[in-house]
């Protein structure tokens, strides 16, 4: 698997040295919606040209990769909404704040995970690859990463969010949302 990815990446480098960044538009599945000349996609903010909280570039991704599942593409959105919120918090935001927002990141994940599992039990390591690449561009920089450990190391234990039943609280919310999204789905398709 290491081999395959390192290959890319080389095919990928070799790919591109070749071709003048202003040639460059727009990029595909691993690629970002972030035109190559701009400084700006760096930054802890990064690009959000609809304004809507995420970056352009997860969001390409995001619905890019789950344009078939609707369901898991607005848990992800979701989840890359509350990152960016998290990452362009003021350091000196309050804790109680932190905590509110990692709380419902929490909340997101764990309805995530759990229909993932449920809806795509067969195809798990897929799903488990999928969230660790979405992770892994969400936190792309130096700068943004940092920003994140911050914010976990700033934000206190919640045992609660651990405990079984407050999971299973969340996996029945979680039901709900999934219904209430496909009666929504149901009415706007008629």
């Amino acid at each position: 698997m290491k081999k395959v990815l390192l290959s890319s990446m080389i095919i990928s480098v070799f790919a591109f040295a070749n071709t003048k960044v202003d040639d460059l538009k727009w990029t595909g599945d691993y690629e970002t919606l972030v035109n190559l000349n701009s400084n700006a996609k760096n930054t802890i903010e990064g690009i959000d040209t609809n304004k809507n909280g995420i970056r352009d570039d997860i969001e390409y991704f995001v619905v890019n990769k789950y344009k078939d599942k609707p369901f898991q593409k607005e848990l992800f959105l979701e989840a890359a909404k509350k990152l960016q919120t998290i990452l362009t918090l003021p350091k000196n935001a309050p804790v109680k704040l932190r905590a509110k927002l990692d709380h419902e990141l929490i909340n997101i994940y764990t309805c995530r995970d759990y229909m993932l599992y449920k809806l795509e039990a067969k195809n798990i390591d897929e799903e488990l690859k999928n969230k660790l690449i979405f992770k892994s561009k969400v936190l792309n920089t130096k700068d943004r990463l940092k920003r994140y450990l911050t914010h976990k190391q700033l934000v206190p234990i919640n045992e609660d969010d651990m405990e079984y039943n407050t999971i299973n609280n969340e996996r029945k919310n979680c039901e709900l949302k999934y219904q209430k999204f496909i009666n929504k789905d149901m009415i706007t398709s008629n």
